[in-house]
């Protein structure tokens, strides 16, 4: 091969290449658009959200979670696994169009240029970079087919489009580096062998292939090696054409959706659910719009929430509900609306996951590897217009999947694309409750029960202040304005067990000098059982009744033990005219706690000689982040050795099983969520269990009788844990 035609071969393939690549590139775009542009139209569809409001903070935000990878590396190895493909993916990524952009357009951007042939200093400082990450990048490629082929985690179901994804990538990886030892083994600049300039080390790997290349006869301008080059060049630039147009036809889509989903995300406090607007307008029309019933009822921003969905299953590692054996996935929840809206069978309950609910004990069910048998879907194609198909009544949603949810957050909190799987399950229970009527029967008395009585329990009013027998414990109506108003709550109220966390409460606010009193009452419930449960008009006229009755009085905090009642009359009150944040503070009782220890206004001298194990409840940790002050008030209390349940404390705390109105309802699955959680607390084998808000107290004391461990293991509020570390009688 004489020099003059491999000169040849450089120069008019690197025309007739550029040529190629620009027109096929026009095409690529042109599918790849119509694909996005087609499922815009489809989010379209949607109920009006508005999501547009805060551009910084949502851009920034952007950045964060996006480039910074902030969510997805939480979940530690497959985060990293996560994290090294997508930076490995943006450093080729950026290499490609610099060098594109340098040749084919003559534009600057790395220094020297040689016979069309880049020799800059930063362009040989970026080809080691771009060797470095593209091993990262293929490491991390063949770490996640090990993972999703080999280890089989619970969390994944596998289809062709997850192969696809991993194929071509990898493809793209490992034929970059043939096509860059192949051009470094046969070009010249000049008549010189590009392998022999000081520079080609520093593509180190592409180097190491070359010098492969020449030692086997492919160097040089060897007309084999010429044409090996030339078709891993053209099947690169394909595979990468493949790749681009493919993106919203498959998995890949979420490179795209997910960012945008994460721009477009709530930024209203985390513990508020959207309200529905114009409700009382809406229940007056002949056919009211309640909640969701149908595709058609979701908003366009939860429509955008299907697709982007990478089907990591990182919400479903940490549901409650799912680790309990019920039918709820969250994953699947979302995915089956994705498949619905796009015109796919849909994934039905009783063949998600090849009904691969098997109950392990908490340190097997999230890693346990399955056999893929088990666990491969089975997909119903289901007839008629999707869009008004009504999914619980075709069985797409079943009672046991909706009602299941503990909102405990944890799906969101997990969830690197920011979809928001509790308000979909409200949303579907608002539909049940106000407009089908078809709740399960716990329900149906819990809400008669506030809307008759004021209370969950469905006892009286009267009997409201029957625990502060033997307190003095001040009144609003009698005293007209205090620094802080004690919101007891239903449970403290008139739950045998709780109330003797109210009495341990007033003691110490009696002790620090806290000039308090309560509602007594005039008190009823905030209302937050009904909205979870889906009764948003009952829960608006509970808001609204507590409102005008605290505008009463006059206060400059609201202090609970409830971790319902405090993120409620927090986030949820303001929603509705409550002045939380403006005229008062909306404290939790383990806050102020923490406040008067570090005060010196209470002062734990005698030791409690016990292990102790704190349970961080959902409404005061995921939802509120108050995490650090009950640990405080614990490590202030003489004798106390705190110890945390392994991988499964503060925003990573699973539910007690109580939220969303499962604490007055019967277990969806094969085993309670309070004894899972219960064995995950038991692990350090403490001696005292620490709680911050009387639903987990019930779901405790029930778990621990059951367990059998109801003498050997203690279970206290932090109220009476400090109470009982004060000096003197308590």
């Amino acid at each position: 091969m004489t020099e003059a035609f491999r000169e040849i071969y450089w120069n008019v393939g690197e025309t007739v290449g550029s040529l190629t690549v620009y027109g096929s590139a026009l095409i690529v775009l042109a599918v790849m658009t119509w694909g996005v542009l087609r499922d815009v139209n489809r989010w379209r569809k949607g109920r009006p959200d508005m999501r547009i409001d805060n551009l910084r903070k949502r851009a920034v935000e952007f950045v964060v979670q996006v480039f910074g990878q902030k969510k997805t590396l939480k979940d530690r190895r497959p985060g990293i696994m996560h994290a090294i493909v997508f930076f490995g993916f943006i450093a080729l990524f950026i290499g490609t169009d610099i060098i594109a952009v340098e040749e084919d357009f003559t534009v600057p951007l790395m220094g020297e240029n040689a016979g069309k042939i880049l020799v800059g200093e930063f362009y040989k400082n970026y080809e080691l970079i771009m060797d470095f990450m593209g091993l990262l990048f293929i490491a991390g490629l063949i770490w996640m087919a090990y993972r999703r082929y080999t280890r089989y985690p619970d969390r994944l179901h596998n289809r062709r489009t997850d192969l696809w994804a991993l194929a071509v990538l990898g493809y793209i990886g490992f034929s970059g580096y043939f096509i860059e030892g192949l051009r470094l083994a046969n070009q010249t600049i000049g008549g010189v062998p590009v392998f022999t300039q000081d520079w080609a080390p520093r593509a180190f790997v592409g180097y190491g292939l070359a010098i492969l290349f020449r030692n086997i006869g492919l160097g040089d301008g060897s007309p084999v090696g010429l044409g090996l080059h030339l078709f891993f060049w053209f099947s690169h630039t394909l595979a990468s054409f493949a790749f681009i147009a493919s993106i919203p036809f498959s998995k890949l889509q979420h490179i795209i959706y997910t960012p945008l989903n994460t721009f477009f995300r709530d930024l209203e406090p985390k513990g508020a659910l959207t309200p529905i607007p114009n409700l009382e307008a809406e229940i007056e029309k002949d056919e009211p719009r309640l909640g969701v019933a149908t595709l058609a009822d979701f908003t366009w921003k939860q429509r955008l929430d299907f697709d982007a969905c990478m089907q990591c299953g990182r919400c479903q590692s940490k549901c409650p509900a799912y680790a309990s054996g019920s039918q709820l996935s969250p994953k699947f929840l979302i995915t089956k609306m994705a498949n619905l809206q796009r015109g796919e069978p849909v994934l039905l309950h009783d063949g998600s996951l090849g009904r691969a609910h098997t109950v392990l004990s908490t340190d097997q069910y999230n890693e346990a590897p399955k056999p893929v048998a088990e666990r491969t879907p089975v997909y119903a194609t289901i007839e008629g217009d999707r869009e008004t198909l009504p999914l619980v009544e075709h069985g797409i949603y079943t009672e046991n999947e909706i009602w299941s949810c503990t909102t405990c957050r944890a799906c969101m909190e997990e969830c690197p694309a920011m979809i928001e799987h509790v308000d979909l399950i409200v949303d579907v229970r608002r539909n049940l409750t106000m407009i089908q009527s078809e709740v399960p029967s716990n329900v149906k008395r819990v809400l008669e029960g506030i809307e008759r009585a004021g209370n969950p329990w469905r006892l009286p009013a009267r009997e409201r202040t029957a625990w502060t027998d033997g307190l003095d414990v001040p009144t609003m109506a009698e005293k007209e304005s205090a620094e802080v108003l004690y919101w007891v709550g239903c449970a403290p109220a008139y739950d045998e067990r709780s109330k003797r966390v109210a009495r341990a409460m007033v003691q110490l606010l009696t002790r620090a000098g806290v000039d308090f009193a309560i509602l007594g009452e005039e008190e009823s419930c905030t209302g937050d059982p009904a909205r979870r449960m889906g009764e948003e008009l009952l829960f608006q006229a509970q808001a609204q009744t507590n409102i005008e009755t605290m505008h009463q009085y006059r206060f400059k905090k609201i202090v609970t033990t409830c971790a319902h009642c405090f993120n409620t009359i927090k986030n949820e009150y303001p929603q509705f005219g409550g002045r939380a944040g403006i005229d008062y503070q909306v404290v939790h009782h383990t806050d102020l706690l923490a406040q008067l220890v570090r005060e010196g206004k209470l002062t734990p001298k005698r030791p409690i000689n016990q292990k102790v194990v704190y349970h961080d409840p959902c409404y005061i940790g995921r939802y509120n982040d108050i995490y650090d002050s009950p640990r405080a008030v614990l490590q202030a209390i003489p004798g106390v050795q705190l110890v945390e349940a392994p991988d499964w404390n503060r925003e990573r705390a699973m539910c007690c099983g109580g939220g969303g109105g499962n604490v007055w309802m019967e277990g969806w699955g094969k085993r309670g969520v309070n004894a899972i959680r219960l064995e995950q607390l038991m692990q350090e084998k403490p001696q005292t269990l620490a709680l911050a808000c009387p639903f987990c107290m019930v779901m405790f004391e029930d778990a621990a009788k059951n367990a059998g461990v109801d003498e050997q293991l203690a279970r206290k509020d932090m109220a009476e844990l400090l109470l009982e570390s004060l000096d003197g009688e308590s």
